[in-house]
C-alpha cells in the first residue's frame, strides 16, 4: 500500500505499533529498553513505511536511498523478504524468521504474518484481516476475501473470495467458518483495532 502523505505515514506507523505493542507511541521506558535490547521488529515496520513514503515522494533527496539501505539491512537481519508496498495499515509480525512476500502482492489492513512462510510474487489480491500461520505457502496467482485465516503448513493454490473462513490442508480447502483473527484471538486485539480506527477518524483519513 503506497503511502502518499506525511499524515498517512504517521498514521501507518502508529497503527502498526498499536497492533504489535499495544500503544501508539513508545514510552520513555520503551526508548531505554530499545537502546539496551533493540526492538528490531518495530524498527523494520517503521523503516518499511518510510521506504513506501519516500520512494514515491518527489524531491526526497538522499532519504529514499538511506531508508532503502536500512530496509535491506533489517530485512537480512530478520530473515524477511517483504515488499514495502504490500500491506495496508496494522500489519502484525509476531516473530523474526523466514517470511517471503513478493512485492506485487496487495493485502488489506490488519494482516498477520508468521514465520517459515512464502507468498510468491505474482500479484495476489488479499482482503482485510488475513492471518498467515507458520509454514504456509501461497504460490499460485489467487485472490482471497476478507477475514481469512490459513492453518499451519497449508498450501493455498486457488482463490477463495468468500470471507470469514479457515483454510487448511495441502492443497488448502475451507475447514469451517471463522471470525476475524482479532476477534478470535482475544479482546486485547479487538480493542487495538478499535483504537486504530478511532485514530484514523481523528486524523480525518479516509479508508481507500
Amino acid at each position: 500500500m503506497e503511502i502518499r502523505s506525511k499524515k498517512e505515514l504517521r498514521f501507518f506507523i502508529m497503527a502498526d505499533r498499536m497492533m504489535n505493542r499495544g500503544s501508539f507511541r513508545p514510552s520513555v521506558k520503551d526508548f531505554i529498553k530499545d537502546v539496551i535490547k533493540p526492538d528490531y521488529l518495530m524498527r523494520f515496520l517503521v523503516i518499511m513505511r518510510k521506504v513506501s513514503y519516500y520512494s514515491q515522494k518527489k524531491g526526497g533527496g538522499i532519504l529514499p536511498y538511506y531508508y532503502k539501505w536500512r530496509f535491506s539491512e533489517l530485512s537480512l537481519k530478520l530473515g524477511f523478504s517483504i515488499g514495502y508496498n504490500c500491506f495496508d495499515y496494522g500489519l502484525v509480525i509476531p516473530h523474526y524468521g523466514t517470511i517471503v512476500v513478493g512485492s506485487s502482492n496487495r493485502f488489506g489492513k490488519y494482516a498477520v504474518l508468521h514465520t517459515s512462510t512464502c507468498i510468491t510474487d505474482n500479484g495476489k489480491i488479499v482482503g482485510d484481516a488475513f492471518y498467515l500461520s507458520t509454514g504456509v505457502k501461497i504460490t499460485s496467482r489467487v485472490d482471497l476475501g476478507d477475514n481469512i485465516s490459513v492453518g499451519s503448513n497449508s498450501l493455498v493454490n486457488k482463490s477463495y473470495l468468500q470471507g470469514n473462513v479457515l483454510l487448511a490442508g495441502t492443497p488448502a480447502k475451507v475447514i469451517k467458518p471463522s471470525d476475524p483473527w482479532y476477534i478470535r484471538d482475544g479482546e486485547q486485539y479487538s480493542q487495538r483495532v478499535e483504537n486504530v480506527e478511532e485514530l484514523r477518524k481523528r486524523m480525518f483519513l479516509k479508508y481507500r
